[in-house]
């Protein structure tokens, strides 16, 4: 068989193709041979590549060009099959992959097992939907009843569009698309499972099998069984991913968690709750005077919102609290923290804490005394009067000090 037929001679070839499904296989290769070189000769007639409307006013339809070739060839005709017994398998199955399979990969975040039943159920469904079809054209599950509603509800749907957007969508839209979920496709699988470094190759892989996969599904309609659930997944992970790394997020938030990583080391990420600073968590402060003396202090931020933590002593940890008004949470500070034991048990029965500073504080940073000042000495005839307090040196109150100086400011009068 010809393999140079495209667009429309391609599809009308397929057609004719599972119109003659119930002939033997090495019969039904001859005719489609002959078939092809006649399919080719006619499109060589036009001057552009023919439609599917023109070849059916030269050839008929492709069930009527099948019957004039078993009539010709003597072969009898084809047993009939009603349209639900032929098409609603495939469309059940179809249905199954495009609902049951995408599901179970979206809620993959839950457990990667779901991932693997997700791919497995998609592609099983998907391929039990194409052998259901026993060679028919893909369009007789439009024949159905079922296939009819669905049909009529996706065209009340595209019917909304405008034209004009309808037709953009289509030639612009498209490609977009494609190229879009073979990005997503193949730069997330190497991300999800932590291969960064070679997420832009197979982004760019994913983008071209993606076009590639988008092309041959215009030739044979049987590829959306898979397609179709493909997109699915694809139109609720695209706007996903999207959205995540607008914000900063990652792949692997998409499926396991969002973790908005700030740094390397095992400690140096933001928390989504309680007090933080420079990425590492805050359990305890312990708050000092100037004599280096610890003090128990609230805090609150500059709105007068309580800055707290979680307690996290004795009483908390092990729930041994009678009252059941008791906060999980303060914003007193030094709060009690749990002292494990020399073998480092913190158990309910020896279980000890402290708000005691486990740490000695540097010294208090020593500031410079102020310095005196001099007043100008008023000039011949003017009278003076002292000022009436006194400035005294800070050193004067430490003992063993010299005497404290003192300094006058003396304002001439009129």
């Amino acid at each position: 068989m010809n393999s140079t037929l495209t667009g429309a001679v391609a599809v009308y070839l397929a057609q004719v193709r599972a119109e003659l499904s119930d002939l033997p296989p090495g019969e039904l290769e001859d005719v489609l041979d002959d078939v092809s070189g006649h399919l080719a000769e006619v499109a060589a007639e036009s001057e552009a590549e023919p439609t599917a409307e023109a070849l059916q006013d030269r050839l008929g339809t492709p069930r009527q060009y099948a019957d004039e070739l078993r009539t010709a060839a003597g072969y009898p005709p084809r047993a009939e099959q009603s349209s639900d017994q032929a098409g609603w398998p495939a469309l059940r199955w179809g249905l199954i992959a495009a609902t049951v399979g995408p599901f179970l990969v979206v809620i993959g975040g839950i457990s990667p097992v779901f991932i693997l039943l997700g791919l497995i159920t998609l592609f099983g469904a998907a391929f039990f939907g194409v052998r259901a079809l026993h060679g028919n054209d893909p369009r007789i599950v439009l024949e159905t009843a079922q296939g009819q509603r669905l049909a009529a509800s996706i065209r009340n749907l595209v019917d909304q569009i405008p034209p004009n957007l309808r037709h953009e969508l289509v030639s612009i839209g498209q490609p977009v698309w494609w190229v879009a979920r073979g990005v997503v496709g193949g730069g997330g699988f190497f991300a999800l499972f932590g291969a960064g470094a070679v997420a832009v190759v197979g982004a760019l892989a994913g983008a071209a099998v993606s076009v590639w996969i988008g092309r041959r599904t215009q030739q044979d309609r049987r590829w959306l069984w898979y397609v179709v659930p493909l997109n699915v997944v694809a139109t609720v992970i695209v706007p996903a991913w999207l959205a995540f790394s607008f914000v900063g997020g990652s792949a692997y938030g998409l499926f396991g968690g969002y973790n908005d990583y700030r740094g390397s080391s095992g400690t140096d990420y933001a928390y989504a709750s309680g007090l933080t600073m420079d990425g590492n968590r805050i359990e305890n402060i312990y708050p000092f005077d100037e004599q280096g003396r610890q003090v128990k202090v609230r805090l609150y931020d500059q709105d007068g919102k309580p800055l707290k933590v979680e307690i996290q002593d004795c009483v908390g940890y092990w729930g041994t609290d009678p009252s059941s008004t008791r906060p999980s949470e303060s914003n007193q500070f030094p709060q009690a923290m749990i002292l494990p034991d020399s073998e480092g048990n913190t158990s309910a029965d020896n279980c000890k804490d402290s708000d005691k500073a486990p740490f000695i504080p540097p010294a208090a940073p020593v500031s410079s005394p102020p310095t005196a000042t001099t007043t100008p000495t008023p000039s011949a005839g003017t009278s003076t009067k002292p000022s009436t307090t006194p400035t005294t040196s800070p050193s004067a109150s430490a003992p063993n000090s010299p005497r404290p100086s003192v300094t006058l400011t003396i304002s001439p009068t009129r």
